[in-house]
């Protein structure tokens, strides 16, 4: 029989949720479950694919805008939800609906396309690469006291009701400064800080309030109490969030973390690559990460749009790229890149650098330099020292960094 590859109906989306929870082994959704996200699924694109009655995959996307280097913010496609049924793998399944849903992503306008990969070796078949990435860390407070050079200002815990009042405008005025961040619909507030609302774990959130009465940053953090050997107990938190004007505001939230008694240790699992705090710890081996691993995940749908909308950094001279995009051939072509911006060439004019579309999402926010992705065969150099000033243009500090899983 054939397989029905197609949009999501809305009555079918029940039916898509069950089959993603199957295909990536979690707990089926109960009715008090899929009373509180249903309204996601309503709101995503989404494409499934159907063996008769039944459907036996799926791909969605959310829709958000990122920041880019220079503080465009890029419509984009949060592609989430995909799963395809182990009696149906290695079918072309998930290359169809892929395609299906990027294809339509980019006919909507959305210039970007990012995911959280499950498995490193499937999206790149796709044109996605790595375009960031983010550490787990754990901090031990009694090392890292006393921190250097943190700011003025007071911290207020914020009572359950008040968070999705008090907590998203300070996101959407100092988180953004990161590219590669994203804005956060209502759904996303709820499930990010449901422990925190619902208060059904000893969640908690603090906000830095600066010298002027400004709201400035915070930090979202839960508490899990162990034993001792001696019969005493010891608290281990758990960093959820923090975020901050600058890094001094961020530093002000590590040091009000780690002054609170009876918590031994902090740990994160996602936090900037670049990060300051690690240098401002009285004890630079309090701070340490356990682990880095790739956070972005992104594809261009539309080059000319993204080149375009980002700044580049100084460099002496420009450099010309050309561009191969299997799936969209109007991404199929050369850009000239200097300081002042990006410009399409007509396809006659040489490239420097020759990529896959995958290698240009790979360099994009500036996190991935074009000498390690020419290290690693990633794209055919025909002009050795544009490496160089590509490095230049395209570099950004900070390091890109999301911090939303979706």
């Amino acid at each position: 029989m054939t397989i029905d590859v197609r949009r999501t109906q809305l009555s079918e989306a029940r039916a898509t949720s069950t089959v993603v929870s199957d295909a990536l082994l979690f707990p089926r959704l109960t009715d008090e479950e899929w009373a509180v996200r249903e309204s996601s699924w309503v709101q995503t694109d989404s494409i499934s694919a159907w063996d008769g009655s039944r459907c036996v995959g799926h791909v969605g996307a959310f829709r958000f805008e990122t920041t880019v280097p220079g503080g465009a913010r890029l419509a984009t496609s949060g592609v989430t939800r995909v799963a395809v049924l182990p009696t149906h793998t290695r079918r072309g399944l998930l290359r169809t609906m892929m395609a299906q849903l990027l294809t339509e992503s980019r006919e909507a306008g959305l210039a970007l396309a990012s995911l959280r990969a499950s498995e490193a070796v499937i999206y790149q078949r796709f044109g996605f690469e790595v375009s960031g990435e983010a550490v787990d860390v754990k901090v031990t407070s009694r090392d890292a006291l006393p921190l250097r050079a943190t700011v003025d200002g007071t911290m207020r815990l914020v009572p359950s009701d008040e968070l999705l009042e008090v907590v998203p405008p300070i996101y959407e005025s100092f988180a953004r400064r990161r590219v590669g961040a994203v804005d956060r619909t209502p759904y996303f507030w709820k499930r990010i800080l449901k422990e925190a609302i619902d208060v059904t774990k000893p969640a908690f959130v603090a906000v830095h309030t600066d010298a002027d009465g400004v709201d400035d940053g915070y930090v979202y953090y839960e508490v899990r109490w162990a034993d001792r050997a001696d019969g005493s107990e010891a608290g281990a938190g758990v960093v959820r969030e923090l975020f901050g004007a600058d890094a001094s505001v961020e530093r002000a939230l590590w040091s009000y973390l780690f002054e609170i008694d009876l918590i031994v240790d902090w740990t994160s699992d996602s936090r900037p690559v670049d990060e300051s705090i690690r240098f401002a710890v009285r004890d630079q081996r309090a701070y340490h990460v356990t682990t880095r691993w790739d956070e972005q995940w992104l594809r261009i749908l539309d080059v000319d749009t993204a080149l375009t909308a980002r700044t580049y950094g100084p460099a002496a001279g420009s450099v010309t790229i050309r561009v191969v995009d299997p799936l969209f051939a109007d991404n199929n072509g050369t850009w000239r890149v200097d300081s002042t911006g990006a410009r399409r060439e007509e396809d006659h004019v040489a490239a420097h650098l020759v990529m896959p579309v995958g290698t240009l999402a790979a360099a994009y926010l500036g996190g991935t330099s074009w000498s390690e992705l020419a290290g690693a065969g990633l794209l055919e150099v025909v002009d050795a020292p544009a490496v160089a000033i590509a490095d230049a243009l395209f570099a950004t500090y900070p390091a890109p960094y999301c911090g939303t899983f979706f």
